[in-house]
């Protein structure tokens, strides 16, 4: 900054030893002109920064909470949904982007153009005055080579007068791209101190997809949708570590199972093969069609909660047209307006069941959007994952220790609700309490292939 400023000054004072104070008006008139032009042209650099680097934020933070819950996002199938948010973030993205680019060019064009372009204008009409204006004979040789010396000169003075301007302008737009990012930092620094001070972040307005990949191993769909079977199926880790061997058993309707044994001897493994995310090693599993995401509903040891409203939390992974259009079908009702009443009736009626109906009251109703995983206990974020379950209301739910965080008299609670909707649920469990609401026990004995498989006397 120190440099074109003394430019500035030294030339200044060489066109007044040349062409007077006359000279000096019309070149600082100039340069008024074009820096008031400038600054009405120019962009909010500072604004569409501090806008592209939040949203570069927003992006890379959905990728990041994306990668920690991707078991529970492929669990429940949400893959399309979280790849069609993290999309619009990116689409979101890329637009300002290109706006941010464009501006610039524009600018750039015009900041060229004033700065390097129109000074010759400026050169030409003090040297044509100082010419007009210089004393002698300029029939003679020595008066001649004088003038085109001052002349030189003076179009050199010019010329780096103007590009001293430039350079004061260049550092102007320099600093208004710097300080975009110096308001993301000093948001920061103030979220920092909201949280030292024990103050809501929240009023401070801070800014908050891995493909889905389904692949079938020795897999077979019933067309009934009626059965899920194991048949002489090895669970083995990725690590080659061999949980379960010839693993054999079959879940009809209404005929529950209960998953049990030591913690670290695989119960997990067995849904992670269930559901595809880990291929089998042998044998055969039968299961209802994957197309049908009505027969079977996963809710994973891992409570997830969606980005989105408490209405999302219910009805993910679908959107809220597509669960207001499922609302509509099973209660044989047309129309958006009677699909949201229906739906949300149907939600409130859930939240009834599970006891959670005063988070509607406390969070402030079905459209509030907020960190729900730092809103909500692990407890109340177990239950929203039932309440999914509850919602798309499956021919067999699969359950992963879900409840665990929930009193006993909750979790009973549940597995009735889930038992009057005509669920089927195979759990994974410790807990005696809930022996009674299944008929068959499968136990994985060691962790090193062993199990075993026994009825539930009533």
């Amino acid at each position: 900054m120190v440099k074109p400023l003394v430019d500035i000054l030294w030339f200044t004072w060489r066109m007044k030893m040349l062409t007077g104070r006359r000279g000096v008006v019309i070149l600082y008139a100039y340069m008024l002109l074009g820096l008031g032009f400038l600054r009405s042209v120019t962009p909010d650099f500072e604004t569409l920064t501090s806008n592209e680097q939040q949203l570069e934020s927003t992006f890379r933070f959905m990728h990041s909470r994306l990668r920690t819950h991707a078991e529970s996002v492929a669990f429940f199938g949400g893959g399309s949904r979280e790849q069609a948010m993290v999309e619009s973030k990116f689409k979101d993205l890329l637009q300002h982007s290109e706006a941010l680019l464009k501006k610039k060019w524009l600018f750039g064009i015009a900041d060229e153009f004033i700065t390097k372009q129109l000074p010759h204008n400026v050169t030409w009409g003090l040297s044509l005055m100082y010419a007009m204006e210089h004393k002698g004979d300029r029939g003679q040789t020595s008066v001649q080579g004088e003038l085109a010396h001052a002349l030189r000169f003076l179009a050199s003075v010019v010329s780096q007068s103007f590009l001293a301007f430039g350079d004061v302008l260049e550092l102007h737009g320099k600093f208004l791209g710097l300080s975009g990012g110096i308001s993301r930092i000093m948001e920061l620094d103030e979220l920092l101190d909201a949280a030292q001070q024990d103050l809501d972040p929240a009023s401070l307005n801070p800014l908050m997809l891995i493909e889905e990949r389904r692949n079938s191993w020795k897999t077979d769909h019933s067309q009934d949708g009626n059965i899920i079977s194991f048949s002489e199926v090895d669970i083995v880790t990725p690590a080659q570590n061999l949980l379960a061997r010839k693993l054999t058993f079959t879940v009809t309707p209404q005929k529950s199972l209960l998953v049990t044994g030591p913690n670290g001897n695989g119960k997990s493994s067995v849904f992670r093969v269930l559901r595809g995310l880990w291929p089998i090693a042998s044998g055969r599993i039968t299961k209802p069609n994957r197309m049908d995401k009505n027969e079977v509903f996963y809710v994973p040891q891992q409570p997830y909660t969606a980005l989105g409203t408490l209405r999302d939390q219910i009805i993910y992974p679908l959107t809220l047209h597509e669960a207001m259009l499922k609302a509509s079908q099973e209660s044989r009702q047309d129309g958006d307006c009677d699909a949201a009443e229906i739906l949300d009736a149907r939600l409130r009626n859930i939240l009834e069941n599970i006891r959670l109906v005063y988070l509607l009251e406390r969070e402030g109703g079905w459209d509030t959007s907020t960190n729900w995983e730092d809103m909500l206990s692990l407890g109340e974020q177990q239950r929203l994952g039932m309440a999914r379950l509850f919602f798309h209301n499956p021919k067999f739910g699969i359950l992963d220790e879900c409840t665990n965080a929930t009193s006993i008299d909750v979790e009973e609670q549940l597995y009735k609700f889930a038992g009057t909707l005509g669920i089927t649920v195979v759990t994974i469990s410790q807990r005696p309490a809930l022996i009674p609401f299944h008929s068959t026990e499968l136990r994985l004995i060691d962790g090193e292939g062993s199990w075993e498989l026994r009825s539930i006397k009533s």
